[in-house]
């Protein structure tokens, strides 16, 4: 797999979500100002917010990680990715071109 910055950045994104036990976590859509969050024990947290730059280029590594990318909407698929000695599974949902990104974790 490409070690591209945009790549490493959305694999340590999952990884730290998944290391946090989180339960879902949402990407922006483009152009929205929101951060990227994830759910733990019922909980939202936000991270450090990334460049809005970079989201369009985080949900495409996300669709290309579970096949999606020339996919029609709705989008849904699993991602399934050895990293940082962890197995990360989540279930990737996309309603639209400009709506946000949501992950669920496979529990294991």
């Amino acid at each position: 797999m490409s070690e591209e910055p945009i790549t490493r950045f959305t694999l340590l994104v999952l990884f730290q979500a998944d290391q946090d036990r989180a339960t879902d976590l949402t990407i922006p859509a483009a152009g929205s100002t929101a951060p990227i969050r994830y759910k733990v024990r019922g909980d939202w947290y936000d991270l450090s917010p990334p460049p809005q730059h970079i989201l369009p280029g985080v949900v495409a590594v996300l669709s290309e990680l579970a096949g999606l990318s020339d996919k029609p909407f709705p989008r849904e698929g699993l991602i399934d990715v050895p990293y940082g000695g962890r197995h990360l599974r989540w279930i990737i949902s996309i309603v639209s071109p400009d709506a946000d990104c949501v992950l669920t974790r496979v529990e294991q």
